[in-house]
């Protein structure tokens, strides 16, 4: 992640032929300025401004062809640049459409949530729903720079912050007990200290760069993921929406139970976790009700190979464990 008073001399010295700045309705009217401000080459050189609505409902095919009609009638050519200033929506689909019109042209990422600043923004992913199913579509678009300025978080209320906690714990979770520690201590999430987030960015980083494709060391990413990401989907097919940092905490509540019956762990080892997970995400009732719902949408998980449900589950904290197979009857003998 590159400090965003670097990008008014990368666009200078890139001498692109246009430059598109892709928003939503809130980060058009609260982040555009700050933007703006901290840039001049965005308005010396008269971008052109595109807009999204800003929710998950957005991240869909038609969206992406929408965007790359814009394109195509500013007569964008493969040197233009497309800056998506927003969170997760934004930066997923702003990367999506960059990796496929006219086959590739330059995406910047400028991330303006924590979610944003810590997950979407970072590995190349790019994501789009088909249907009900959360992000069915995408692309890894490795012609992506990101610029981190933490000040946009002030524009976030207190349960977009809370949204990117769940993403900062998951990360903690599996690859550093220390950071951890200190983290499940905070009381208030209204702000989260820059220590945090850069060291949850330099942990992401760290895997990517092992495994770019997410065949091997990528994947401990995924936890919580499985349930969490199933739960998106079984919302949007019901007309309704859960946040990204919601439906991650109950996957990893979820993956924390898993992993208890599956390696013989006392509840009591993750009891820090579930009582940092109930205090700030309280955990709706978990039934077979539920688990029967969420199973269709578990088998067209990315991670499903061969038919058969693979998680992210926890040894310990610290030491995840890819690729478990959970049968149907496991999953539901758990709830």
């Amino acid at each position: 992640m590159i400090p965003i008073t670097e990008l008014q001399n990368y666009l200078v010295n890139n001498s692109f032929s246009q430059i598109f700045v892709l928003t939503d309705e809130n980060t058009g009217k609260d982040c555009l300025p700050i933007l703006l401000e901290k840039v001049d080459e965005i308005s010396d050189r008269q971008a052109t401004l595109l807009e999204i609505p800003s929710s998950e409902e957005t991240k869909t095919m038609e969206t992406a062809i929408n965007l790359c009609s814009s394109l195509l009638d500013s007569k964008a050519d493969r040197n233009s640049v497309i800056i998506s200033l927003g969170g997760g929506v934004v930066t997923d689909m702003g990367a999506f459409v960059s990796s496929i019109y006219k086959r590739g042209i330059q995406n910047i990422n400028v991330p303006t949530s924590l979610l944003a600043m810590i997950d979407a923004s970072i590995g190349f992913k790019t994501g789009v729903n088909l249907h009900d199913v959360k992000n069915a579509v995408g692309t890894f678009n490795t012609n992506t720079l990101s610029f981190l300025d933490t000040d946009f978080l002030q524009t976030l209320p207190e349960e977009e912050m809370l949204n990117g906690a769940a993403e900062m714990l998951k990360t903690f979770l599996v690859m550093d007990e220390d950071f951890l520690r200190e983290f499940i201590s905070k009381q208030d999430f209204q702000t989260i200290e820059d220590e945090f987030i850069l060291r949850c960015i330099e942990l992401k980083e760290n895997v990517v760069a092992k495994d770019l494709y997410d065949r091997k060391e990528r994947k401990i990413l995924n936890f919580g993921h499985t349930i969490g990401h199933a739960l998106e989907s079984l919302y949007l097919s019901q007309g309704k929406t859960i946040s990204h940092g919601k439906a991650v905490a109950i996957g990893m509540f979820c993956a924390l139970l898993l992993s208890e019956k599956k390696y013989n762990i006392t509840h009591e080892a993750f009891l820090p976790i579930y009582q940092f997970l109930n205090n700030h995400f309280p955990i709706p009732e978990l039934n077979k009700e539920l688990f029967e719902n969420l199973i269709p949408y578990l088998y067209n998980d990315k991670k499903t190979l061969n038919s058969q449900m693979n998680f992210v589950l926890l040894k310990a904290v610290g030491t995840p464990q890819i690729d478990v197979k959970i049968m149907e009857e496991e999953l539901l003998s758990v709830f």
